[in-house]
């Protein structure tokens, strides 16, 4: 019989590149979202999955019957407006709501709890053009500000404290992801750029591209995720991850994608460097990673940027507001779809 495994937030970005993988490995799979982006990014595959509908701070009781393992994607993911309009709703979500689940999931017997964490609990704020930031590990200490970076500290914390020998939670700090997804997000760095080039021609740079990201692609997060469910609990369980392949400065991204829409597609994209301002900046240390996952990128970059370009050529919808995190968040709130 094949491990049942309950995948919340399974509807979003990367819960609709993952799911897929997860069904190719002859996985049951359950999945509990409250839908707010609604369940297009599943259409492939809905047929082969159970869609519970609900709400992480009220989960159903039966929800871990029978699961092998959670994998924790539901939450506010966005750093933007949505998070500082609402801290207590962001803090509910990705903090309490967290612990509820986890709680759920130990009482339950449930030994693999996966944690779609953040390596933006690292991020600062920069306020004027300096050195690079840090290389952060996982054990530095950290000082954080911002909500969304708050909520999901504290939800870690909250996850250590529940661990024992029994259950073993496996936080995955992941960088900031690129690539297609059926449940597009085209306000990361890497996809905006894309669907700006694809629209105008040019790209914006920000904060004269002086500020860094750690950086990952969407099908190595679904394999990190994949590797979490398999590889020994003794070698993962209880610790945390930097998830990330590099710490790219964003103007040398910048650089590189104009390259490769250059060499792929004879496109001339222009560089719009804005001057200087505030602006996150953050990089993180991946050698816990590797070390424990030993995961080679599946593909490169000039490859992921290749499959949203195809993808915005075939006609995918680029203003549709649910590709847009924090934009539909604000909405959410606005219109009370969500406490």
């Amino acid at each position: 019989m094949t491990a049942r495994i309950l995948v919340t937030g399974g509807a979003g970005y990367v819960g609709s590149v993952l799911v897929p993988r997860l069904l190719e490995r002859d996985y049951q799979v359950a999945i509990f979202d409250k839908f707010i982006f609604g369940d297009s990014g599943l259409a492939a595959v809905k047929d082969r999955v159970e869609l519970i509908r609900g709400d992480i701070m009220r989960p159903p009781a039966a929800l871990m019957d029978g699961v092998f393992a959670v994998i924790h994607l539901a939450g506010l993911s966005s750093q933007g407006r949505a998070s500082y309009h609402s801290p207590r709703y962001t803090d509910r979500i990705n903090h309490l709501g967290t612990e509820i689940i986890a709680r759920q999931a130990k009482v339950s017997g449930v030994r693999r709890f996966v944690y779609a964490s953040s390596c933006s609990i690292y991020c600062t704020n920069k306020y004027q053009p300096t050195a690079m930031p840090p290389t952060y590990k996982e054990d530095d200490p950290v000082d954080i500000f911002a909500p969304y970076a708050l909520s999901k500290r504290a939800a870690e914390e909250a996850l250590l404290e529940l661990a024992d020998g029994d259950f073993r939670p496996i936080i995955l700090r992941k960088g900031t992801i690129y690539g297609f997804s059926p449940k597009m997000r085209y306000d990361l760095v890497l996809n905006a750029f894309t669907k700006d080039a694809f629209c105008g021609k040019r790209i914006t740079v920000h904060a004269g591209g002086e500020v860094s990201r750690p950086m990952i692609d969407i099908q190595d997060v679904a394999a990190a995720y994949l590797a979490a469910l398999e590889l020994p609990i003794e070698r993962v369980g209880g610790r945390v991850f930097n998830v990330l392949h590099h710490n790219r400065q964003i103007i040398d991204l910048a650089k590189e994608f104009q390259e490769v829409l250059k060499v792929k597609y004879d496109i001339n994209i222009d560089l719009d460097i804005w001057a200087f301002q505030i602006a996150l900046d953050y990089k993180a240390d991946s050698s816990r990673f590797r070390d424990a996952f030993v995961l080679e990128p599946v593909r490169t970059l000039d490859d992921a940027i290749s499959e949203i370009w195809n993808a915005l050529e075939r006609g995918h919808d680029y203003d549709e507001p649910r590709y847009y995190n924090d934009r539909w968040h604000m909405e959410a709130l606005r219109r009370g779809l969500v406490p």
